[in-house]
């Protein structure tokens, strides 16, 4: 007869280990959808990712009181039957931006990227950690299977009702929690998982797998869905093709601290970090630690003790008890006064690192690094063998009965061995949505290198806003990164970068971006300007010539009254008939004497008439990449904001003018303190909206940031500066300059850090989307063309381009770098300029 026994075999698969059942609902959490799951147990999850604050941003203080607030927000979780899982996942990082998706129209540009992506590939592998937090709760017995049931399969209505109203109470709990948690005091945002999200990460934690898990449509036998893996047990665990090795703590310090686990999760490898805390209700929380005194109390004294204490009417000899034992036990009564306080909730703690890889050396050498990782801060760690199946299923999300290592510990304790800050990575796409090309966000602007290999992927836009302001002392790299910036926005689709620089810092990549290069009121400098002669174009052009016009009176000190304004409109209604548009000959149809007067000033007999009265404007916008160089018109004396406003207010409307809604970059270095005009408020904070409107961001520089102390910029740059970066400063903690830090919103530990930072190598980014010391690390092929200021360096870069033309940055190249580097750079810059065409 055929042995059919082998084919009903009823051992146990991996979906037999596993807890989720079924997802039973959706519900809102902070506005955003959240998956609630059915686990096999009776208990309900759901669960979110979260990012904490930059833990070198946080000073001792702060990080003590981060530990507190989520300490606060845990012991809501009362009653008896509540877990969380808070686990960080450290993973591969992608790699850097592929070519395909750069747009570069420059060879230089091309250079500088293509170094760039050397660096960040020579770096080694590079990681990110994520974190989650899932919440489960065991669910009242009465209404655990008959309400499920009745929930599954839509029947007895009062049933259904009461486990509705079993869901509904745990999902308004963990929304509370999400809220305290999202809080300015902890300051974690807070994502919601929803149905895909949160079958995705249990899939991870089991897997180590990072690729998307959908959820079906009728979304049930989840343990079978995730579980469809080959799982080998034994003392050295595998799934599927990977080796798992599980790593946990068998002693602790005598006292945790909040930041002592911190630095697990920026380890050089991946990872898998969880705790779970399995909480208890007062009553069993009293039992537990009442338990523990007697079990101190009873090992003070030896049976030697307790033998002669009975032969003599019961005294135990004070002298003889263990003073270490006696401790114990005054702790334990300790315990008991905080859980009764309700301070903190005391509950079951277990802490593994899960680590997986194919190779077994590779395995065993991480397990090393994690383990003396935890050993030298304070930990007694262990490789587990016999219960490292157990343990493993105990650190999957919901699972709270599996692993036997769960020491008695309270709420405090748990959130400060749980990881709560992060190391933020910045956006591996550019956050607008008006920075779309080939169908998709486009990437992020620039990488740059922070600690324990976290790539930083820097943006300036934070949304749709991308304006931003960087401010540093002289010789801090406010210059070098001002040009990088410009070099990287050219990857962008149909790009555009307009710099007002001061100091001929941009001269260089200007010309190496074959782009335009004005030098106003410079002693060669042909240009010249005609703000009138457009008025022809439109009803756009006339406001604005007569908005100009009385700005152009206002700084003479003239208040122009209605009256005044009506003789300007009349003067622009005439002007537009004449054949001369200038302000010469606008000056003639002024009949107001004071009028007359004071835009005279600009007239072709005035000082400032070489520049702004031409009739005929020889001012082209059609180059990719524009620069203005403002130092000979800043130079100009006592006159130097009179000819400046002006300048800049017809520059800006042309520019304005010109926007099409390619990504343009808009530089202001130092020239925009000109601006700080009470008059002018209204119309930079409207430029600043508009560009916005028209994808253009616009980046302030200065060098000092008592330039803004008492402006009326100040509220502005607060206002429409979502990002700012801070240069290293010395001085940055003094009487002077720590007020104005703090009115920018940074705490005294990042304003240590600026002191201690290094210039031109450190830069502090300080955005709403979160704050990290980052290096842009530029090499010595990006800083031939972005760190050139010398007159000396930029009089021979002009040399070289009357010498070679298009292609002088090769000779440039021969010229600044070192002997190493410079023939395959040289070379490389060959092929890219025969590439081009040049």
């Amino acid at each position: 007869m055929l042995n059919i026994k082998e084919f009903r075999d009823k051992d146990k698969a991996l979906p037999d280990l596993l807890n989720p059942a079924i997802l039973v609902d959706s519900t809102t959490v902070l506005g955003q959808p959240t998956a609630i799951a059915l686990n096999k147990d009776g208990s309900l999850s759901m669960g979110f990712q979260f990012s904490g604050p930059d833990l070198e941003s946080l000073s001792h203080e702060a990080i003590n009181r981060l530990s507190a607030f989520i300490n606060s927000a845990l012991v809501r979780l009362g009653g008896g039957g509540w877990a969380s899982h808070i686990t960080a996942i450290r993973s591969p990082a992608d790699s850097y931006i592929p070519a395909s998706e750069n747009h570069f129209l420059s060879p230089v540009a091309q250079l500088i990227d293509d170094e760039r992506r050397q660096q960040f590939e020579l770096e080694g592998a590079h990681f990110l950690t994520r974190y989650y937090c899932v919440l489960s709760w065991q669910t009242p017995a009465e209404s655990e299977v008959s309400g499920a049931s009745a929930y599954i399969n839509n029947k007895h209505k009062a049933e259904q009702k009461t486990f509705e109203s079993v869901i509904t109470k745990f999902s308004d709990t963990v929304s509370t929690i999400c809220g305290i948690l999202q809080s300015a005091q902890v300051g974690w945002k807070i994502t919601p998982l929803d149905d895909d999200h949160y079958l995705t990460h249990y899939h991870e934690c089991l897997t180590g797998r990072t690729h998307p898990v959908n959820a079906p449509d009728f979304p049930v036998y989840l343990d079978a869905l995730v579980g469809h893996h080959a799982l080998v047990g034994g003392l050295e665990p595998m799934i599927d093709d990977q080796n798992i090795r599980v790593i946990t703590f068998t002693g602790y310090p005598q006292s945790t601290q909040p930041d002592m686990l911190e630095a697990l999760h920026n380890l050089p490898f991946s990872l898998r970090y969880t705790t779970r805390f399995i909480y208890l209700d007062d009553k069993e929380a009293l039992k537990q630690i009442e338990q523990y005194r007697q079990h101190w109390l009873g090992a003070r004294f030896s049976m030697r003790d307790y033998v002669g204490a009975a032969m003599d009417h019961g005294v135990l000899p004070a002298a003889n008890a263990n003073q270490d034992k006696q401790k114990m036990a005054d702790d334990a009564s300790i315990a008991a006064a905080e859980a009764s306080s309700g301070q903190v909730r005391f509950g079951f703690f277990t802490a593994t690192v899960i680590l997986m890889h194919q190779d077994l050396n590779v395995l065993n050498e991480r397990v090393r690094l994690a383990r003396n990782f935890l050993d030298s801060s304070g930990f007694v760690s262990f490789n587990e063998t016999g219960n490292a199946v157990e343990a493993f299923l105990g650190s999957l999300p919901s699972h709270t009965w599996e692993n036997v290592r769960k020491p008695l510990m309270h709420s405090l304790n748990y959130a400060d061995l749980s990881p709560k800050t992060s190391v933020w990575p910045g956006s591996e796409r550019c956050p607008s949505p008006l920075m779309q090309q080939d169908g998709k966000k486009a990437p992020a602007l620039t990488y740059a290198k922070t600690t324990g290999g976290n790539p930083f992927r820097f943006n300036l836009h934070v949304g749709d806003l991308g304006h931003g302001l960087i401010a540093g002392p002289t010789g801090a790299g406010k210059s070098a990164l001002l040009a990088l910036l410009a070099a990287q926005w050219s990857r962008y689709k149909n790009a555009r970068v307009i710099a007002f620089d001061k100091g001929r810092s941009l001269y260089a990549l200007t010309e190496a971006f074959g782009g335009q290069h004005y030098d106003i009121a410079g002693e060669l400098s042909d240009l010249t300007f005609a703000p009138l002669d457009r008025i022809t174009d439109g009803s756009i052009e006339k406001t604005f010539a007569e908005n100009w016009l009385e700005s152009l009176a206002v700084l003479q000190g003239v208040t122009v009254t209605p009256a005044e304004r009506q003789a300007i409109h009349n003067a622009v209604e005439g002007l537009a008939g004449e054949e001369g548009r200038s302000i010469t000959d606008v000056q003639s149809l002024l009949q107001d004497a004071k009028l007359k007067a004071a835009i005279g000033f600009y007239a072709g007999t005035g000082r400032a008439g070489t520049l702004l009265d031409a009739r005929h404007d020889s001012l082209d916008l059609s180059s990719r990449f524009i620069t203005f160089e403002l130092e000979n018109l800043l130079q100009s004396g006592e006159s130097a904001k009179l000819i400046t406003v002006p300048t800049l207010l017809y520059l800006f409307h042309r520019i304005e003018q010109m926007l099409d809604g390619s990504p343009t970059l808009i530089t202001l270095d130092e020239a925009w303190v000109m601006l700080d005009n009470e008059q002018f408020l209204a119309k930079i904070r409207e430029w600043l909206k508009v560009l916005r409107k028209k994808n253009a961001v616009v980046v302030f520089a200065t060098q000092s940031l008592m330039d803004l102390k008492g402006s009326p910029l100040l509220p502005v740059m607060m206002e429409s500066c979502p990002t700012k970066i801070f240069l290293p400063n010395s001085q940055a903690g003094s009487q002077q300059l720590r007020p104005m830090y703090a009115d920018f919103g940074l705490e005294d530990r990042q304003i240590e850090l600026l002191q201690a930072s290094t210039p031109k190598q450190d830069y502090y980014i300080f955005s709403q989307a979160g704050h990290r010391r980052v290096s842009f690390d530029m090499g010595p092929v990006t800083l031939a063309f972005t760190g050139v200021s010398d007159p000396r360096d930029v009089k021979r870069v002009a040399e070289l381009k009357g010498i070679y033309g298009k292609e002088w940055p090769i000779e440039w190249l021969k010229e600044r770098l070192p002997a190493p580097i410079r023939e395959s750079w040289v070379d490389y810059a060959k092929h890219l300029y025969q590439q081009n065409g040049a």
